[in-house]
């Protein structure tokens, strides 16, 4: 598959995401004692894990096709979004992270793919612009709040950001699977080239081995030509024989001598 994730590594990206997601929230909860709804921020990442389990155990094939990929990692940018629109919004300072499924689309996904994500992460990007609960902080003081222009300024950046990495990512994508075709081509041409040596040589060995007998039948054909010299059939007969068994002489001795001939692809010019 051209388009297309390894489970094995989305699925380890995945729990390291929901660690980090866990840890900053158990954090800033209890050890810093900022009040927000954490309650509900777990009950998303639980839901999260439920999903990654599912592709873990469920999904019996080792690579995501490009439906199934893009499928998962648009759950992954509502996630996100949830979260970020808990804890503060576009001010929350790790919302860059909501760029990451689109960037990492971009790589392994067709164009197709990276546009439906890069406009539903700009999409939520603006609307946490407008909508979220404040950022959290220490119960009794005032909320954080930033002047409008650069609020807006925020979510410009990131959108800004999103489209330059993903094009970028989408380019480097395409070379690398470019890379990759033209790899296994050269493989596939020089397994079949391997074979045809291999078949050459079996050629030569078979040649070997057919001579003797070969031989025996055109020394018996012709003393049998010379004792039914006068039976005009037999020896018609016999002519033939010898004359194809002399001929198979020549296509052997042409066998084991291994003449250079004529290669396809060592005498082709091949590029990437």
């Amino acid at each position: 598959k051209i388009y297309s994730l390894r489970k094995s590594t989305y699925i380890n990206l995945r729990w390291t995401a929901y660690f980090g997601q866990l840890t900053a929230i158990l954090l800033v909860k209890f050890l810093l004692e900022f009040q927000f709804n954490y309650i509900a921020c777990i009950l998303i990442i639980i839901i999260s894990i439920l999903t990654n389990l599912y592709l873990e155990f469920k999904l019996q094939e080792s690579q995501l096709d490009n439906y199934k990929s893009t499928i998962f990692l648009i759950f992954d940018i509502f996630q996100l979004f949830a979260l970020f629109f808990l804890t503060g919004g576009i001010t929350n300072p790790f919302i860059f992270i909501m760029i990451i499924p689109a960037v990492f689309s971009s790589q392994y996904l067709n164009l197709k793919s990276s546009v439906i994500l890069v406009l539903i992460t700009s999409l939520l990007v603006i609307i946490l612009t407008f909508y979220f609960y404040n950022l959290p902080g220490p119960s009794g003081e005032p909320h954080f709040h930033v002047p409008d222009y650069y609020l807006y300024s925020i979510p410009i950046s990131i959108i800004i950001g999103l489209v330059y990495l993903v094009y970028f990512g989408a380019m480097f994508g395409k070379e690398s699977r470019i890379r990759k075709e033209a790899y296994d081509k050269i493989q596939e041409i020089m397994s079949k080239e391997n074979e045809l040596l291999s078949l050459g040589a079996q050629a030569a060995a078979a040649a070997h081995s057919l001579g003797t007998p070969l031989s025996t039948i055109l020394l018996t054909a012709n003393e049998l030509k010379k004792d039914f010299g006068n039976d005009e059939k037999i020896i018609k007969d016999l002519d033939l024989l010898i004359s194809q068994s002399t001929r198979c002489r020549e296509i052997l001795k042409k066998l084991s001598l291994n003449p250079s001939i004529e290669d396809d692809f060592i005498d082709k010019d091949l590029s990437l």
